[in-house]
């Protein structure tokens, strides 16, 4: 079965029991933004674009949703406000294993590397034995933290989106030549890597770089990684800044390098019908998503899935206030899953994990015809 299969929730049998019988359950997985800020500017960036779905989080690092900034640097600047609290490196390990949470996924929101107290999070994680996904953009990793994520997580995928210099510039918008220090990076972690630890490459297909994934495919798979994920820009109402006759030609092109460059030790992954979610209306009225994924802000914050991320209306929680195992048991938790009616959210591109767990909770007519 795929990393990257939307039938994973069905295999927790014990939880979807319990959403049958109407009770809250725990979250196999906890999506936790430990920084706002990043140090790249990628011009497909939700956080960062002026008309970004959820660039209210770029308030925590001192700027302003919706202005104009300069392409190549930064926006904003990194401070206490911009980052999860560091004793949340301490706290949050133990919670998780308190509560029996085994998995995190470290992402953003802004670079998680960048968190004062990243390493001391992975070596807490590792201590409660808790599975560790990273998303990183690869730039801020010393030749010790390569070897302590080397040991400790089960996947990291690098957000690079290019397969040149040039190309990672122009969609990444940096003010340095980082690309060859991060592909350095790339190889040292695939350097004589666990079995179990996947590497991925991350290429979010844009009209920067629509031209170079056929490139991206060789490159990478050069590099020893075990996959590479395509997905497209997410642009709500919109199609990515690309016209119909450029998807569908581009829906084409992956099959054919599928069957081209594909080998049982690396994998290319896409979601063809992802990219037409984005203009199509929510066509489910229950989220269970969020039960088994709670994704955590930089501020702390306790939100239904990363799309809702940083908008007031969609708070669930302040675990600045209540710890994981309190919100858990609150029965306020619940009533606000509950009540969250999707067809007034955002376009969502996990409709199909969630339908995939409405059909194993909600009983069906004539059930035992399988």
């Amino acid at each position: 079965m795929s990393e990257y299969s939307t039938s994973k929730a069905i295999y927790h049998a014990d939880k979807i029991k319990d959403l049958q019988n109407f009770k809250g359950i725990t979250p196999t997985e906890i999506q936790v933004d430990l920084e706002a800020f990043c140090n790249h500017n990628c011009n497909f960036c939700s956080y960062r674009k002026d008309n970004g779905y959820n660039n209210d989080m770029l308030k925590l690092i001192g700027a302003i949703p919706g202005e104009k900034y300069e392409d190549n640097k930064p926006i904003g600047k990194p401070s206490d406000n911009s980052r999860l609290p560091i004793e949340f490196a301490r706290t949050l390990p133990k919670q998780m294993f308190d509560c029996d949470i085994p998995a995190i996924e470290l992402t953003g929101g802004g670079e998680p590397t960048l968190w004062p107290a990243f390493d001391e999070m992975i070596e807490n994680l590792a201590k409660y034995h808790r599975e560790i996904g990273l998303v990183t953009n690869g730039s801020s990793l010393s030749d010790k933290r390569i070897e302590l994520l080397r040991n400790h997580c089960l996947w990291i995928r690098f957000s690079m989106d290019a397969s040149n210099q040039t190309i990672h510039k122009k969609v990444h918008r940096t003010q340095g030549d980082e690309f060859d220090r991060i592909i350095n990076n790339i190889k040292k972690i695939c350097n004589n890597k666990r079995n179990d630890l996947i590497v991925g490459i991350s290429f979010i297909i844009n009209p920067y770089n629509v031209d170079d994934i056929e490139d991206s495919i060789i490159f990478y798979k050069t590099l020893g990684v075990d996959n590479i994920r395509f997905s497209w820009m997410y642009d709500a109402g919109g199609k990515s800044g690309l016209n119909d006759v450029e998807i569908e030609y581009i829906k084409r092109q992956l099959d054919s390098y599928k069957g081209k460059y594909e080998t049982d030790s690396y994998k290319i992954h896409y979601d063809k019908t992802r990219i037409d979610s984005y203009s199509e209306p929510n066509d489910f009225d229950k989220c269970y998503f969020q039960r088994f994924v709670w994704s955590i802000g930089a501020d702390a914050k306790l939100y239904p899935c990363c799309i809702q991320k940083y908008d007031a209306k969609y708070v669930i929680a302040d675990l600045k206030e209540k710890t994981i195992g309190e919100v858990i048991f609150d029965i306020s938790t619940n009533i606000k899953m509950d009540n969250l009616d999707p067809r007034g959210c955002l376009p969502c591109w996990l409709r199909s994990k969630n339908k995939s767990i409405s059909d194993a909770v909600e009983k069906p007519i004539h059930e035992n015809f399988v």
